[in-house]
């Protein structure tokens, strides 16, 4: 099970067990994994937002809160366009066709009123975005090997015209100015390495999970390591 995967079902399991604590140990055997690890899942879940509570140590445990009614989401004009003109400014962006395709699933469920007010304010908008330079498909496959952390086979050539194949664990995205790049512990110089996406000429997702690398630790030698998104 990949790390990603385990978050979603750790969630889930705390969930179904709510409101009742669950021992890290008892998870640990229901993963298949050490102690430590699911301390760590634990900690990522609480930093993402998840609503945790209970206590470490031998006898805690930890439960979920339970979510209550959900509000909808209320959108003005200027919000609503913000994301769209977002949405189309980086059309190298990872994620960037999914997030142009929730945007309209967000403008489709606003009232008519709001949505008469977005589309006059967007019929004020011409962008003459930069073209894409990185192939769909690489950088289709860099998302799922990043989402999925699964190891990635690129071909790549340097700043030099120097073509390599190589297996890459992904460890996350970075953006350079204009230029987006794969952060990740590349096999072949074992080191971790940036690989500007508009380099990769093909890339194919492995069956191979990643090895875990912390991605703060690896942007200390990319200059201007850039703020968390």
């Amino acid at each position: 099970m990949q790390r990603i995967e385990r978050l979603h079902a750790i969630t889930e399991e705390l969930r179904r067990r709510s409101p009742a604590t669950v021992p890290a140990r008892e998870l640990a055997d229901r993963f298949g994994v050490s102690r430590r690890t699911i301390e760590r899942d634990l900690d990522t879940l609480r930093l993402a937002g998840v609503p945790l509570y209970g206590d470490r140590g031998r006898r805690g445990g930890t439960g979920l809160i339970a979510a209550g009614p959900t509000r909808p989401i209320s959108l003005t004009p200027a919000e609503a366009t913000a994301l769209v003109v977002a949405a189309h400014l980086s059309p190298d962006a990872p994620f960037a066709s999914a997030g142009r395709s929730a945007i309209e699933k967000i403008l489709g469920a606003l009232d008519e009123g709001g949505r008469v007010a977005t589309e006059t304010l967007r019929g004020r908008f011409r962008l003459a975005a930069p073209p894409a330079r990185a192939r769909p498909r690489v950088r289709s496959t860099i998302e799922d090997a990043v989402r999925q952390q699964r190891v990635v086979r690129i071909g790549y050539t340097d700043r030099n015209g120097v073509s390599t194949r190589r297996d890459v664990d992904p460890v996350g995205l970075y953006l350079d100015v204009d230029h987006w790049a794969l952060i990740g512990w590349c096999h072949l110089r074992a080191d971790a390495r940036m690989f500007l996406l508009d380099r990769i000429g093909e890339a194919r997702l492995t069956r191979r999970a990643a090895e875990p690398h912390d991605l703060d630790e690896m942007i200390g030698w990319v200059p201007r390591p850039g703020r968390r998104v």
